[in-house]
């Protein structure tokens, strides 16, 4: 198997985004990529490190998978790129624009966050709301992919659109990874902190969340969005941890924003009274 899928268009292209996927995904994940923006970009689309002939560097961690990625765009050719992560992915993204800014032109980050101390929380907030520890959410998972998977997508996705949910458990299927490697992500990202260096990304940066997402909430997102120095903020109503998959004009704001667009909202903007009691209200239950 291709440790990455590479579209060219045939006219040529206005430029090369590079896609980055999450925990046991692959670049099957961002095929909504080609048919949406590849008649004008290039459209690279990785597999997480361990997934489909993709290297799993030990020790693993999202620095690692960013190294391994940027070795990758070396040997294609690739110098200058927009960068899109995806939750794991959106961390090794962090890293390989902390690596090298001058390469990245826009930062496109999706249902990610800055890692700890944030995941700690979220963590906490997921168990709660699931009824049960993460590591026996893994294994319901493990044991029902289609019943574990139904809270990580928005309210009533999986039977409002059941062709869609069962095409991607699917696939997911098709590409999962051995137990150990989905150990390595899982450590990898519990671990994985931007919170000291985030706010030296300074490219252009659209942060992507839904606020139905239960794996890393969308206060953690805002958090990641508030530390970027030319961040905006694109928050996605009911919509949870796949937003490429159930939000339909996903790939259209991002080829706005590839463009040149503003979308959503600026962040480092300072909150207001009804902002701040709303978040109390929120964190507290």
């Amino acid at each position: 198997m291709p440790v990455f899928e590479n579209h060219i268009p045939e006219g040529g292209a206005n430029g090369t985004l590079v896609c980055l996927t999450g925990v046991n995904s692959g670049a099957y994940l961002m095929q909504g990529a080609v048919a949406a923006l590849g008649d004008e970009w290039q459209v690279l689309r990785m597999n997480t490190p361990g997934v489909d002939g993709m290297r799993l560097p030990i020790p693993f961690s999202p620095k690692a998978y960013a190294k391994l990625v940027l070795e990758i765009l070396d040997k294609e050719g690739v110098q200058n790129f927009v960068l899109l992560g995806h939750s794991l992915g959106g961390y090794a993204a962090q890293e390989l624009a902390r690596m090298a800014p001058e390469r990245v032109q826009k930062l496109i980050l999706v249902s990610t966050s800055r890692g700890q101390p944030d995941t700690a929380m979220d963590v906490a907030m997921m168990q709660k709301k699931l009824g049960m520890p993460f590591w026996d959410f893994q294994k319901l998972m493990a044991q029902n992919d289609a019943k574990g998977h139904e809270p990580l997508f928005g309210p009533e996705f999986a039977h409002r659109e059941p062709e869609v949910f069962r095409a991607f458990l699917e696939l997911r299927r098709a590409h999962l990874p051995a137990q150990s490697v989905s150990l390595a992500h899982l450590s990898a990202g519990g671990m994985f902190s931007s919170a000291a260096w985030v706010r030296r990304l300074t490219m252009p940066t659209l942060v992507i969340h839904g606020s139905a997402d239960i794996l890393v909430s969308a206060r953690s997102g805002h958090k990641l969005a508030n530390a970027l120095p030319h961040a905006q903020w694109l928050e996605l109503f009911d919509v949870g941890h796949f937003p490429m998959l159930e939000y339909a004009s996903f790939w259209n704001k991002v080829r706005q924003f590839m463009q040149g667009a503003n979308l959503g909202e600026p962040a480092n903007q300072p909150e207001g009274f009804l902002q701040k009691m709303w978040k109390g209200l929120w964190f507290s239950g």
